[in-house]
């Protein structure tokens, strides 16, 4: 947990990616996939989604079943189904192990802290008021708010001036390489988190990784912008 106790000088800001960072999203993503190529005899494969993690391209699941099965199939219903199990899926969600008390305990401190997420608004904003997070961000910054989507810097340099934050003074949560890649170009100090789907992501970009947000303190924030 971190400990309030260490105080300045403290980030200026830290901004967090949502889906995979904050919340594994993505698992359900690709288990509600998965589920759906099931219901058709298929195996859809960590491979066939794990490229796509992070990035603004959604994976084009129903044309890759239709070619796996060499035929065609109803569009409609497999999406309406891959709807209903992640439904199901997300209604079970909850933070990623640390993440509340850290985004909890860096509030106490007076860090301001917003959200970088090459996913639409108003998933995010569903995200965030499911964990009950959403008052402790005050600003989203999403693929229909940003300037260009990551892994161009466009979404964290926009977090950190929503922020009044400056980049360099500021750190950056990520979980893919595409989020890191972004951070980094804004010249944020950059802390990885992967999850399971990003396991495999070149994340040797980062400042630093680590496997759980858990690890951290505030000291440790502190250190990070001072170094």
């Amino acid at each position: 947990m971190l400990r309030s106790a260490v105080r300045p000088p403290l980030p200026e800001a830290i901004v967090f990616d949502l889906d995979g960072t904050i919340v594994d999203t993505e698992t359900v993503e690709y288990q509600s996939i998965r589920e759906v190529w099931g219901e058709h005899g298929a195996d859809y494969t960590v491979a066939h989604f794990e490229h796509v993690v992070g990035t603004s391209v959604g994976p084009d699941w129903v044309q890759e079943l239709s070619a796996h099965l060499g035929r065609a199939i109803d569009t409609q219903r497999v999406r309406a189904s891959r709807q209903t199990v992640k439904v199901r899926l997300l209604s079970a969600l909850g933070a990623r192990p640390g993440i509340e008390a850290l985004i909890e305990e860096a509030a106490i401190a007076g860090i301001p802290m917003a959200v970088a997420s090459n996913s639409p608004l108003d998933w995010v904003e569903a995200r965030l008021h499911q964990l009950q997070l959403h008052h402790h961000l005050s600003a989203l910054i999403t693929i229909d708010i940003a300037v260009r989507p990551k892994p161009h810097p466009a979404p964290y340099l926009q977090a950190c001036a929503a922020l009044g934050a400056e980049p360099s003074r500021s750190i950056a949560f990520e979980d893919s390489a595409t989020g890191v890649a972004s951070a980094r170009a804004a010249g944020m100090y950059t802390i990885a988190c992967p999850g399971p789907l990003t396991l495999g992501h070149d994340l040797s970009a980062a400042h630093r990784i680590i496997g759980s947000h858990a690890e951290l303190t505030l000291a440790d924030l502190a250190h990070a912008v001072r170094a």
